[in-house]
């Protein structure tokens, strides 16, 4: 097929990489793959017959026609894409139970939708409703499952804890107060803390990737809103890919990422856990084949390619 992603530059928004996922992951299957964004896109470009994956903030200018088919994740405006009759729409929207913010509002059991892949379902009901289908998605690690090297778990690591994320002062989503609280634990046993901020210092994924296999632990520790939620983005499957130990405080997250991740809502249990079983090789080893097996974008595009 041909297949366009259309939408944020590469490090220029934290969902352009979730477009590099899925381009790895559509070209691994043989697909022709472009990418464009509302400031550069070719005019001269046939966009009839195409498949479409966007982000609803990020598709001001893409070409909707009669032949192709949308996924779009936040799917602020699907009238837009009904009007102009595109053939067909995906709404993507978040592998989560809730959500009440801009973008959506709803309250539901990810377990009663229909699981087209691990971590990729659609609501038939309320597609059948809405007149386009509903579809949650989760995100995962960006490597392909040929990708995986079973040897990083020997890797030695640093006493330094790299974070590379956003850290939220105030508001809901606010997470300040548990990334400080695993520095200070850090900082206990003389393990110092390192932040990179992908708005301001983006990196490229093999830095990333280097960064997080020499971190002491590379926890995913979500906010009280997330958690609630049942927010499941990157980070955890990055770490286990990687060869780290996966840990959380968010037993919605842990739930699904596998059998075996280390899940503790309390901050100083988790690092205590962590610490206990960080150079545990097997446990390392369980918990990247799980991944291998249902935590790629192969596994994500393999259920999200069902809805055609």
């Amino acid at each position: 097929m041909k297949c366009i992603l259309w939408g944020y530059p590469l490090h220029t928004d934290t969902y352009s990489y979730v477009h590099e996922g899925f381009k790895k992951a559509l070209e691994r299957a043989g697909h022709e793959v472009f990418w464009f964004h509302d400031n550069d896109y070719p005019e001269d470009f046939d966009y009839e017959n195409c498949v479409f994956f966007t982000e609803g903030y990020a598709d001001t200018n893409i070409p909707i026609n009669k032949t192709s088919t949308y996924y779009v994740h936040v799917c602020v405006n699907p009238e837009r894409y009904l009007q102009e009759e595109a053939k067909k729409l995906i709404d993507v929207r978040y592998h989560q139970d809730k959500m009440d913010n801009d973008n959506y509002e709803f309250d539901h059991d990810l377990s009663k939708f229909e699981e087209l892949d691990t971590g990729v379902c659609v609501d038939r009901e309320m597609s059948k409703e809405k007149g386009y289908d509903i579809s949650y998605l989760a995100w995962a690690t960006d490597l392909l499952p040929e990708e995986f090297d079973e040897d990083w778990v020997n890797i030695e690591r640093e006493n330094t804890y790299y974070f590379i994320g956003s850290i939220s002062q105030e508001g809901r989503f606010k997470n300040a107060h548990l990334i400080q609280t695993w520095a200070q634990l850090c900082d206990m046993i003389d393990v110092r803390t390192v932040w990179s901020n992908p708005w301001t210092n983006p990196l490229d994924g093999h830095v990333m990737r280097d960064l997080m296999q020499k971190s002491h632990m590379s926890p995913d520790l979500r906010n009280d809103t997330h958690k609630l939620w049942g927010t499941k983005t990157c980070r955890v499957f990055k770490t286990m890919s990687y060869g780290g130990l996966g840990l959380t405080n968010s037993p919605k997250l842990a739930e699904f990422a596998g059998p075996d991740i280390i899940c503790r809502e309390d901050i100083g249990e988790l690092f205590d856990e962590g610490m206990r079983n960080r150079d545990d090789k097997n446990l390392l080893l369980r918990q990247m084949r799980h991944t291998k097996e249902h935590h790629t974008y192969v596994n994500r595009i393999n259920g999200l390619l069902k809805l055609l």
